[in-house]
């Protein structure tokens, strides 16, 4: 497939949509389960894996749904994982028991996976190369604006209702939005002659565990901020899903200005690589710090707005890993596969070192782990880009 000589932006953003619908699947877990955790006694252990469950599919299936977008094309399988989200997420509104849930989210999360490979890959396919670091800011903002959306309208969410409407809340926007992609234009699959597979080389290999990096940092920080601040803070629960959201709000203006920096000449590597540096400095101050509410909002604005220039470099490093356009599919379903470990991982690992004793301190370890080797891998990823670095 040829690139296009004008980019297709409304394509672009439906995609971009599908991926909202994805984000608010995956988050809308952590408001909930502060609603379930009494009624269904849940230990911080339990939450984790509830969160993190809806990755088994992506974990799964991540390279495998890039080789069905490139067999029946994106736009398809971004048409069946919105029918999975809305069956699969419909069933909250009857679903009582945590093994129900947990049932149900693995459902949910192969919907996520098809989104999450295909949405890119056809917004690659829709971009002229010269806005391909814009189109994949723009994508980029899937997780934090549906992430945004989630925490700002479950407070009214749980105020009126119960945490099964809020359950359920993906299936209500998933629905318009599958007969909105009509308007994407119709990409064909890939069924002819044997491509060169993305496995022969270490770089979406090392993109993949850079994402894994991230989705680590950000999941057990989105997961647990909440707990954490009705412990440390003593809010009301609606207050601390409130104030929850600046992480995600802030990783929005992070990704426009990654995107922005890459379109006008910074490589995808090095808008890894210096995000991560600045981390390593706000840890230490999160974690080390007295707690003050002012300055702690301060730094968790600043936190988001680091480490959402992160993703938009990932999803702009991946189609410079290749020549072969056709292989951005499969690319994407290595690189997903990492977003998938980290989301199936963290969560659980963070409440097994929070621990019900609640000793946040023990996650400062691993989030300088993290970025310490988000920077490390990007320096060995410049020698895999198949466009200069």
């Amino acid at each position: 497939m040829t690139p296009v000589s004008k980019t297709h932006w409304l394509g672009i953003w439906l995609s971009f949509l599908s991926g909202v619908v994805a984000a608010i699947t995956v988050t809308k877990a952590s408001p909930a389960l502060i609603a379930m955790k009494d009624e269904l006694q849940l230990s911080f252990l339990q939450i984790g894996w509830l969160m993190s469950s809806v990755a088994v599919a992506t974990v799964l299936l991540g390279i495998y749904a890039g080789t069905l977008s490139r067999k029946h094309g994106p736009k398809k399988i971004l048409q069946w994982a919105l029918l999975l989200i809305f069956f699969s997420s419909s069933f909250g509104l009857f679903a009582d028991t945590a093994n129900q849930l947990l049932m149900s989210r693995v459902i949910e999360g192969i919907g996520i996976i098809f989104i999450s490979v295909s949405a890119p890959t056809l917004i690659s396919h829709l971009s002229k190369p010269s806005d391909m670091g814009l189109s994949m800011g723009v994508w980029a903002l899937w997780m934090p604006v549906g992430s945004v959306f989630i925490f700002l309208v479950s407070p009214l969410v749980l105020l009126h209702t119960n945490w099964h409407w809020l359950w359920a809340s993906p299936a209500f926007v998933a629905l318009p939005l599958l007969f909105l992609l009509k308007f994407i234009p119709e990409l064909p699959g890939q069924t002819g002659a044997k491509q060169p597979t993305a496995l022969k080389t270490m770089g979406p290999i090392l993109l993949a565990l850079i994402f894994i990096c991230f989705t680590g940092i950000f999941f057990s920080s989105v997961t647990y901020l909440p707990s954490y601040l009705l412990s440390a803070y003593q809010l009301q629960t609606s207050t601390a899903i409130f104030v929850t959201a600046i992480l995600p709000l802030f990783i929005i203006p992070g990704n426009l200005i990654s995107g922005f920096l890459i379109h006008r000449g910074l490589t995808p590597t090095q808008m890894m690589q210096y995000p991560a540096i600045a981390l390593l400095i706000l840890f230490s101050l999160m974690f080390n710090m007295p707690p003050n509410p002012s300055i702690g909002i301060v730094v968790l604005a600043c936190f988001g707005f680091t480490l959402g220039m992160i993703p938009t470099a990932i999803f702009a490093q991946a189609p410079r890993l290749t020549n072969v356009p056709v292989n951005i599919s499969r690319i994407m379903g290595i690189v997903v596969t990492g977003q998938g470990i980290g989301i199936l991982c963290s969560p659980p690992l963070a409440g097994y070192l929070i621990s019900e004793q609640q000793q946040w301190d023990n996650l400062y370890p691993l989030f300088m782990f993290f970025a310490m080797l988000i920077a490390t891998l990007a320096q060995c990823l410049k020698r895999y880009s198949h466009r200069p670095d």
